[in-house]
């Protein structure tokens, strides 16, 4: 795009959003105009495009030019027709890109508004939800008004009675205003081993009574606790589960607060709940790995960044160096942040006499949808094939392959008896890695923040990179990833040959003191007090009320 503000630009006026025949179907009126010129928009020059998919829709309009309205607009009706079958192996979210052509080939690339009446601010709408058998997909609308296609796993929330059940919630939540009432919860509500369980046992220890921890009471973690932390635990998706989530005003979370009730929930009293400023919302990031990893500048991370609207946001890092990524890229100040390490790693331990190679790379979001088809057609499997095979043969037999929480049901499709058996045998599926981490002697990962992890507990990390820079792309125009040659804390492998090099290096051998160094100035913090920091900091910010 020559220049940025030379944006073709179309309005939706109406949507009838319906599924015919295979195709998912968007029509109704708009307007259209070229921001940036003077010049009308040709029809037959525009097409739309999705970040992973050129001519994504077949667009169509009633009048080539379309008819004058005010403030150079045009005035037309529109149809975009998308394959259900493509959508399906789009990416989780799909930013609708207008992409004009001009007379000399040269591309104008700009968005398309969610509804040309909201401006520039969104409203937290959506469309109609169609529930397929492996997925759903929806319009919606972001905070900027710009339209998206979701293409997700199902839940339980995209049908009638699941919105129901949430509209009456947030009514029988309206009774509870004057409540003080502070919730945690770790990954979609659905794990119990980070930073906020940690700070929940802590706080339940001192006698707080208002906290409370969202989990499935289901998970083996949750099965094993003591009687003691059980009392304050509320089940997900439970009646209480809904409540809670509109009386809350103060959130504690390893995740976004999107985590808190159902990620990626299409329902506009949610949405609102965590997008809309009511001046009195407390949120309290304490990552669930450390963030100086991906940088975040990328749009995906925006959840991590200054929320300016919240009464309070705070966010928990390990550093200074860390704290200066939030502050360049996050758009926070020194203020928004504590410098306090994270609550997890005050129980990270690593047993006697541990052994095992562990495998796992972070996820690719863009390949999410396409692994549910075929996870063997993927980059991301083919790189975790390479990193098993490059493990040296008298040591395969230590191997454990944990993907990624959110690749790993992909995995568990891999038949045992398959010829992919030996590789099949390796993969552990399992909502806990701290079981795995306690006998970790190597991590081969790519950039994955559980390298973070594994290190503090005394393991050694492999990193391989002969993808980063493809992935950096995905991710977004100006994305980099914050370790480099001259931080990273870990031989770092571009082939299969030099994976199997720095295994024989590390295994079985000391910390290199090179590494520990650069180590230590991202993770700053090994005295075991960091919850108690964190707490510190919640009290004085008025999270918490001090106990007599």
């Amino acid at each position: 795009m020559p220049a940025k503000e030379a944006r073709p630009l179309i309005g939706l006026l109406t949507r009838n959003i319906r599924e015919e025949n295979g195709k998912l179907i968007a029509s109704g009126l708009c307007i259209l105009k070229f921001s940036g010129k003077k010049k009308v928009i040709d029809t037959e020059r525009v097409r739309i495009d999705v970040p992973v998919c050129r001519n994504a829709a077949k667009l169509s309009f009633s009048k080539r030019y379309g008819t004058p309205a005010p403030m150079g607009y045009r005035l037309n009706s529109y149809r975009m027709e998308f394959d259900i079958a493509e959508v399906r192996d789009f990416d989780i979210q799909n930013k609708l890109l207008v992409v004009y052509t001009d007379e000399k080939g040269v591309e104008y690339s700009g968005r398309v508004l969610y509804d040309a009446a909201d401006l520039r601010h969104g409203k937290n709408k959506n469309s109609k939800i169609f529930v397929h058998d492996d997925f759903s997909v929806y319009f919606r609308q972001n905070i900027h008004n710009t339209t998206f296609l979701t293409v997700r796993d199902p839940n339980q929330y995209d049908y009638p009675e699941g919105q129901k059940r949430i509209e009456k919630a947030h009514r029988r939540a309206a009774k509870m205003k004057d409540s003080d009432i502070v919730l945690l919860y770790e990954k979609k509500c659905q794990k119990y081993e980070e930073s906020a369980s940690v700070l929940y046992e802590k706080l339940i220890d001192m006698g707080y009574e208002n906290v409370y921890f969202i989990v499935d009471k289901s998970i083996p973690a949750v099965q094993e606790l003591p009687e003691k932390y059980k009392k304050n635990l509320i089940d997900k998706d439970s009646d209480q589960h809904l409540e809670y989530f509109f009386a809350s005003n103060k959130f504690i979370s390893t995740e976004t607060i999107e985590h808190a009730l159902q990620l990626r929930v299409a329902n506009k009293y949610a949405q609102d709940k965590i997008n809309t400023n009511t001046g009195d919302m407390m949120y309290v990031f304490l990552q669930h790995g450390p963030t100086y990893m991906v940088s975040l500048n990328m749009d995906l991370r925006n959840g991590f960044r200054k929320k300016t609207d919240y009464k309070l946001h705070k966010t928990v890092v390990s550093s200074k160096l860390e704290a200066e990524h939030f502050i360049e890229l996050g758009g926070m100040s020194m203020d928004d942040l504590y410098i306090t390490g994270m609550a997890k790693f005050d129980r990270s331990v690593r047993n006697e006499g541990a052994d095992r190679i562990v495998i796992m790379p972070t996820w690719r979001r863009w390949e999410t949808n396409q692994a549910r088809d075929d996870i063997k057609q993927t980059n991301y499997y083919r790189m975790v094939r390479l990193m098993y095979e490059s493990v040296p043969e008298d040591l395969r037999d230590k191997v454990i392959i944990l993907p990624h929480p959110l690749m790993a049901e992909r995995f568990a499709d891999i038949p045992a008896d398959s010829e992919d058996s030996e590789f099949s045998s390796k993969i552990l599926i399992t909502d806990r890695y701290e079981p795995v981490l306690r006998d970790c002697e190597v991590l081969i990962t790519d950039y994955s923040s559980i390298s973070y992890d594994a290190y503090y507990r005394g393991a050694k990390v492999v990193f391989y990179w002969a993808e980063k820079d493809e992935c950096m792309t995905h991710y977004g125009e100006g994305t980099k990833l914050m370790l480099n040659l001259d931080n990273v804390f870990g031989p770092v492998a571009m082939t299969g040959p030099e994976i199997t090099a720095a295994i024989r290096e590390t295994y079985g051998k000391e910390q290199d003191p090179v590494y520990l160094d650069r180590y230590s100035k991202i993770i700053e913090f090994h005295d075991g007090k960091n919850t108690e920091r964190i707490i510190e900091h919640l009290i004085k910010d008025g999270v918490l009320t001090e106990l007599k």
